[in-house]
């Protein structure tokens, strides 16, 4: 505070803070406004294959859109409609210039507790539209000097798609030029399970091995030291236009740029120094960048190396404990990054790291650019064969083995998302822990403050005394979920499930997240670890579909089912499977059943009566009682059903309603609805299905006999939360309580 210098520099950034704020809260403002945007049918769209995504027969991305005399950046979805159109797609180079019918509408905010929001998503992109383009025609490629960078990088891309493996071919792309979809889902998964994301936040490792090897080259060829340094300068700028400045990428080009300039100045500058310089250009060009997973990764564990690594350098200890260390050092600092972002953290990840950082530091980076290389100049040597079925190999075993790695239980353990004083409890561990790192202290109290800190975090939602009901939006079809106080146990009715439709092969649509990895993900946002009973009313896809997914990704104790159901051959496969893995205890069961789930709360089984062939009319009937409420779950019963559930139980009343078959006009009758007499109707269907589920009746039924009504496709999933004194209910799209 005594330097007058570092206090006009402090003002300064201060100043330059505040306006990048304004100025970005500025800029951000969409150019149209609802009801223009309601009203624009057309528009000329410049798509840029860079930006572009080919899924089967889905064409997706950004785009700058005009319309009207305005533009602004939005994001697109695209049908193709022919195999021909898709390889033409696929050959693009240049920007394409096109007229679109279109249609523009918000994007979606998160529908289910702590999951992706796409809203948010696009916001920090300042994008602000999806649009939907119903049908299209080309009007010219761009081929200005302006889209020369896009399109070398484009062209690029397409070379590498000429090597002979494509499974390295796919980390290429990842890891050298940004092309963050080109690995498989469920690889990313594997990864993040032993927590080796990390590989792919800090990718800008590669940069350091690419300049340490230019340098030796150009020095090696009596290139002068300061003429070496603006070359790299050069190549630096280059390589950032190339792979379109990725967020690890950007950081690492950034850090050595600003080195780099440095040394060519004569102005000494220390790593860490630049990398907080490149830390403060990142946050001030797009304040928003903060809120995302792979820049809180990529800049975090950064910071940790360039002001651990010196002084690491002074460890008396031998490499590979060094190494084991650091990685654990990290793997701590990552945690409550980890933890709010995906909900679990693998300690196993400490020693796993050690083998992957060597692997690709010293082995696949300069395979890759050696490769790059050899299909940019030698495109037609046998050495190129060889090499890359020697990559392919050992990244399949890397794979395999972080498969593996991945699917044990003991290495994972489940956090949840716990309230923010346990988060804000961790990081002043983990600043204390690296206080003493930096000051060369051991102090056995930072560690335990640590390990308190951590396990508290871990168990935070069993020290929760309200439990929840909890009605999961997955799409069209049904999951609900209960976690009683103290999350004594969790329970599942129905797992929800993708119906898919025959399509061609070129139609065929990889998805990055599965409905079962989706439905996993949710519910281990609520901190749930295990499940001790999964309900499957009757043996529909939308109801039943995830089950397999759901038992690979957490424990299950128990299934029930209806009896008969298991005659159905694909909910049989899936059952034999649980049953072989001894994964859950399996219960057929029929009508007029209790089963207990905690000391005060009992499913009672209601139907059905006599076994079935797992369809509609066999549906798991079931009666609790929770939170002060009676509730009555009907799965996809329709009229017959309802019919002799009321000659059966004639007294039989309920407050909540789970309407049948996603309010179907086969359900919820007139005459059910009068003998059970609901005060609330809870309605899990999908956003715009394609049945037009809830049926227009059945919410007229409702409305008149002063129902209230719960809906997934307009509001989200539905919380109920009981336990304290009073009961609450909670949407997530509306926000409403």
């Amino acid at each position: 505070m005594q330097a007058k210098v570092l206090n006009v520099i402090a003002a300064a950034v201060v100043i330059a803070t505040i306006a990048s704020l304004l100025i970005h809260q500025w800029s951000n403002a969409s150019e149209f406004t609802d009801k223009e945007a309601e009203s624009v049918r057309t528009a000329a769209l410049q798509l840029d294959p860079n930006d572009m995504r080919i899924n089967g027969d889905l064409l997706t991305g950004q785009a700058l859109m005009q319309s009207e005399g305005k533009e602004e950046q939005v994001y697109f979805y695209y049908t193709i409609e022919t195999e021909e159109e898709k390889s033409n797609w696929e050959q693009k180079r240049f920007p394409q210039r096109v007229i679109a019918t279109v249609q523009l509408e918000e994007p979606e905010a998160e529908r289910n507790l702590y999951q992706f929001d796409f809203e948010n998503y696009l916001n920090a992109k300042s994008i602000h539209w999806v649009v939907t383009i119903e049908a299209m025609q080309f009007r010219s490629e761009d081929r200005s000097v302006w889209s020369w960078p896009s399109s070398i990088r484009r062209s690029i891309i397409l070379m590498l798609e000429k090597l002979p493996a494509v499974q390295t071919t796919d980390y290429i792309q990842t890891m050298l030029f940004n092309q963050s979809h080109a690995i498989a889902g469920d690889t990313l998964d594997a990864y993040r399970g032993i927590g080796l994301l990390h590989l792919f936040s800090i990718s800008g490792m590669h940069i350091q091995l690419l300049l340490s090897q230019l340098r030796y080259i150009l020095l090696r060829m009596k290139v002068s030291h300061e003429t070496t340094d603006k070359l790299l300068v050069v190549f630096l700028i280059a390589y950032g236009v190339l792979t379109g400045w990725g967020i690890g990428v950007f950081r690492a080009i950034c850090t050595h740029f600003i080195l780099l300039m440095g040394k060519i100045t004569g102005h000494r500058v220390e790593a860490k120094d630049a990398f907080a310089l490149t830390v403060m250009v990142a946050v001030l060009y797009n304040p928003l960048l903060i809120y995302s997973a792979s820049f809180q990764l990529s800049y975090l564990l950064a910071g940790v190396l360039y002001f651990v690594a010196p002084i690491s350098a002074e460890w008396k200890m031998n490499g590979l404990l060094k190494d084991i260390c650091l990685t654990a050092l990290m793997t701590m600092v990552s945690f409550p990054v980890v933890a709010y972002h995906f909900f679990e953290v693998s300690w196993l990840g400490i020693f796993v790291n050690v083998i992957f950082s060597f692997f690709f530091s010293w082995f696949l980076f300069p395979l890759f650019w050696i490769l790059f290389f050899a299909v940019l100049f030698f495109p037609e040597t046998s050495l190129l064969g060889l090499l890359c079925a020697v990559s392919d190999k050992v990244l399949t075993l890397l794979e395999t083995f972080a498969g593996k790695a991945a699917d044990l239980d003991f290495a994972s353990l489940i956090t949840g998302r716990p309230p923010a004083f346990y988060f804000a409890l961790v990081w002043i561990a983990l600043l204390s822990l690296l206080l003493s790192v930096e000051k060369k202290r051991r102090d056995i109290r930072v560690l335990s403050f640590l390990i308190i800190a951590v396990g508290l975090f871990s168990f935070a939602h069993q020290l929760m005394p309200s439990g929840k009901v909890v009605m999961l939006d997955v799409g069209q079809g049904d999951a609900i979920l209960f976690i009683t106080p103290f999350h004594r146990r969790a329970v599942l009715i129905d797992t929800g499930g993708m119906i898919t439709f025959e399509k061609e092969a070129w139609q065929v649509r990889e998805t990055a997240t599965t409905a079962g990895e989706k439905l996993v993900s949710i519910i281990k946002a609520e901190g749930v670890k295990k499940l001790d009973m999964v309900f499957l009313t009757h043996a529909d896809q939308d109801h039943v579909g995830s089950l397999r997914e759901l038992a690979e990704g957490l424990p299950i104790a128990a299934v029930y089912f209806p009896k008969g159901a298991e005659g159905n051959a694909a909910f049989a496969a899936v059952l034999l499977e649980l049953q072989s893995q001894q994964q859950a205890s399996l219960y057929p069961v029929l009508g007029q059943v209790d089963v207990k789930i905690d000391a005060d709360f009992v499913f009672h089984i209601l139907a059905p009566l006599s076994p079935g062939e797992g369809g509609n009319e066999d549906s798991l009937v079931i009666q609790t009682s929770l939170g002060g409420f009676d509730w009555l779950f009907t799965g996809d019963l329709g009229e017959e059903g309802e019919d002799l559930l009321m000659r059966t139980y004639p007294d039989l009343k309920t407050d909540i309603l789970k309407i049948g078959h996603h309010g179907s006009a086969t359900s919820s009758s007139e005459g059910f609805l009068d003998q059970v007499q609901p005060k609330l109707a809870l309605i899990s269907a999908g956003k715009e299905n394609r049945y037009g589920h809830p049926d227009a009746e059945i919410l007229k039924r409702l409305k008149l006999r002063d129902i209230s009504i719960f809906r997934t496709d307009q509001q989200g999933a539905i919380h109920f939360l009981y336990g304290s004194e009073k009961t609450e209910w909670r949407t997530i799209l509306a926000n409403k309580k």
